[in-house]
């Protein structure tokens, strides 16, 4: 008679069945950042000169945006002269407004801005009422997506 060894020996199916659900959830995972990344690069999703990205005053736009966006303060010549911060939160208390006045290429990806408005920040790292900004195109897209996208229209998204 042949008895059948069921001790102490595993399956390799169970095992292969424990690990399937996590090697499915990497792989949609992957393939979603790997899309992400593909269609950030493409030019069409990149802001353009002349987008705007618009806090209405008092608006709700930003609640939760834990996040503060460095920037450099450019003088009329193109120099760079300090550095200052944008808070979603401070500017949408009061509103304000960044416009896209021309992208930089290279050596890396920047975008000069407009700011116009009260404040951006609390403290010393205020922008001021009004300034030409640069903010890398990330830093950009979260601002926009603070303010509802890119626009002027209801919420802030407008194409």
């Amino acid at each position: 008679m042949r008895q059948s060894d069921q001790h102490g020996h595993k399956s390799s199916g169970t095992s292969l069945t424990a690990w399937l659900p996590v090697l499915a959830a990497a792989a949609i995972m992957a393939t979603g950042c790997l899309s992400t990344f593909l269609v950030l690069q493409l030019d069409e999703f990149r802001p353009k000169v002349g987008d705007m990205v618009v806090f209405r005053a008092g608006s709700q736009d930003a609640d939760g945006w834990q996040v503060t966006i460095p920037a450099t303060v450019v003088s009329p010549d193109g120099q760079a002269t300090a550095t200052c911060t944008l808070d979603p939160n401070v500017i949408a208390a009061k509103g304000g407004s960044l416009v896209v006045e021309a992208r930089q290429d290279q050596p890396t990806l920047l975008y000069r801005v407009r700011w116009a408005g009260e404040h951006t920040a609390q403290g010393g790292t205020d922008c001021g009422t009004s300034a030409s900004l640069d903010v890398t195109r990330t830093d950009l897209q979260r601002l926009a997506n603070a303010a509802g996208g890119f626009g002027v229209g209801n919420k802030g998204v407008t194409p």
